[in-house]
């Protein structure tokens, strides 16, 4: 038997300025939610809206340790057995109690929201039952051992069996259905727009200061910087790093900024066995018969041709750290002997030489230009990096909302994404994005170039099974090593935040990068 250790210290974080004085607080977001339907799109952006309106089973703080939220606790009473205890006395904003009913319900909606792009399905996957043994005690018996159920239990809110066992997401968009039991009530939306939310004053972890949550979006750098100075919004989030210094001059504004847990990264098409329309071609404009993704030695080549180094110090301002691996260093399963890769032009020339295109070839090269910090300016660098071995890219940017439905229909062959590792380590990540693609199954769900290795997809799915914390380790450090050397996903760097806020204001950074109204406090 395995008691994982919880405590009271989220009511307490919480709830940290006291009696609540009555004030708004307005948001300045980069990017809109692509859904409010809490369960449409596993997106940052979305969770970190849908942790206003509604609660996790478990919560992760600042730096992403699990804490109590709507379970109290959760024990291992066997290999495949969890006992997890729920909080009693919670209410939905519309008066409801909180029941295992409605946890039950959520766990059966997660797999099946219809179209969507990026499903929660991965987080309880290993769970073959699940039982309410009365109103606030709940059994998990999954198919084997599960070491990071609690952490898989963080990934997805909880909604309400009465609203939403015949809620639609249209009802979610609409705000029929958003009825959670967070710390704000839904009231209105103009989607991509602005959201209004109202403090739930019998919050159990404490009503918040703020009467009144206001989200707008602002999805250029400047434009919000140029709010928050004008005083039109209170905090923005992704603060240009050319930015930074002016706010500081201003005299009534702060920056706050911390390391975060995302890794931005290039995922290359090794599905198709012929490229995508005109997304490769020869040097005279001639589509290319093979897909050239396809051979180790140019997406090798395209990885050597990037001077990582210059491209945080120029591209990023040095809001960037360098990274060999898809999760930062310090997350478990971070494989530390895979090292940077160097700058290699020469080498480069030589491996596209070697591959039969002595002379390069053209590629369209495709990004969203509001999910990414810095993402033009990022691309922009790459696409002269690539030219000076006679890559010559075509960049094509677009907004989040426009690219993801594209990118999750295998639109794209040359992709800048990038993903955060919610559950600090490695095995979230190389289930996301590196094994092979099984929507129904939650594996894969954001693999984008279809990279497909089955000692990886062993490993990983070994790793996610065993008790042993070294063996799991070792999996994952060896899953990571034979991804990276594939080159198929191709790490660049991992990202910092910066928020900025009023002068009056604090704000606690968040290394999930997730903008928060419970983040943000008066200062004192």
């Amino acid at each position: 038997m395995k008691l994982f250790l919880v405590g009271v210290g989220l009511a307490a974080a919480v709830a940290l300025s006291g009696p609540a004085p009555a004030a708004d607080l307005r948001l300045g977001y980069a990017q809109a939610p692509t859904s409010i339907d809490p369960h449409f799109h596993n997106s940052g952006t979305n969770t970190a809206f849908a942790l206003n309106v509604f609660d996790p089973l478990i919560r992760r703080d600042d730096k992403l340790q699990l804490q109590p939220a709507l379970a109290t606790s959760w024990t291992a009473i066997s290999e495949t057995e969890w006992e997890i205890k729920l909080r009693q006395g919670v209410t939905f904003h519309n008066g409801a109690p909180f029941t295992a009913d409605d946890v039950v319900f959520t766990f059966e909606r997660l797999p099946d929201v219809p179209d969507s792009p990026s499903s929660f399905a991965f987080a309880i996957d290993a769970i073959t039952e699940i039982e309410a043994v009365d109103d606030f005690t709940l059994r998990l018996t999954t198919d084997g051992p599960v070491p990071d159920l609690p952490g898989n239990l963080s990934y997805f809110v909880i909604v309400s069996d009465e609203v939403g066992k015949n809620a639609t997401t249209d009802d979610y968009i609409r705000g029929n259905a958003m009825i959670g039991t967070g710390p704000y009530k839904f009231v209105s939306s103009r989607a991509g727009e602005i959201y209004e939310l109202e403090r739930n004053p019998d919050y159990w972890a404490g009503a918040e200061p703020w009467q009144k949550l206001t989200i707008r979006v602002v999805d250029s750098g400047p434009a919000r910087v140029a709010a928050l100075l004008a005083g039109d919004v209170d905090v923005i989030e992704r603060v240009p790093a050319n930015d930074v210094a002016r706010i500081k001059r201003s005299g009534n504004a702060t920056v706050w900024s911390g390391p975060t847990n995302r890794v931005v990264f290039i995922a290359l098409d090794v599905m198709h066995e012929a490229p995508l329309a005109n997304h490769a071609t020869d040097k005279s404009g001639q589509p290319l018969q093979t897909n050239p993704m396809l051979d180790r030695r140019v997406r090798q080549a395209l990885s050597q041709a990037i001077n990582r180094e210059a491209l945080i110090d120029r591209a990023l301002g040095g809001d960037g750290v360098l990274t060999s691996n898809l999760v930062p260093e310090g997350f478990f399963g971070h494989n530390a002997s895979i090292p940077v890769e160097p700058y290699d032009p020469e080498g480069a020339r030589a491996l596209l030489a070697e591959a039969g295109y002595p002379e390069g070839f053209n590629m369209v090269f495709h990004a969203s230009t509001d999910r990414i910090a810095y993402a033009a300016d990022v691309v922009q660098a790459l696409a002269q990096l690539w030219a000076r071995i006679g890559i010559t890219t075509e960049l094509q940017t677009m907004p989040h909302a426009v690219y993801i439905p594209k990118a999750n229909d295998f639109a794209f062959s040359h992709m800048l994404h990038s993903w955060g590792t919610g559950s600090g380590e490695a095995a979230y990540t190389l289930n996301g994005i590196a094994v092979t693609r099984d929507k129904p199954n939650g594996k894969g769900p954001s693999n984008r170039g279809r990279y497909s290795n089955a000692q990886v997809d062993e490993m990983v799915a070994k790793a996610q099974r065993t008790l042993d914390a070294e063996l799991r380790r070792t999996l994952l450090e060896d899953a990571m090593k034979v991804v990276i050397e594939d080159y198929a996903i191709i790490p660049l760097y991992a990202q910092k935040a910066t928020w900025a806020t009023r002068s009056d204001l604090t704000y606690l950074p968040q290394v999930s990068q997730f903008t928060l109204g419970s983040a943000t406090r008066p200062a004192k």
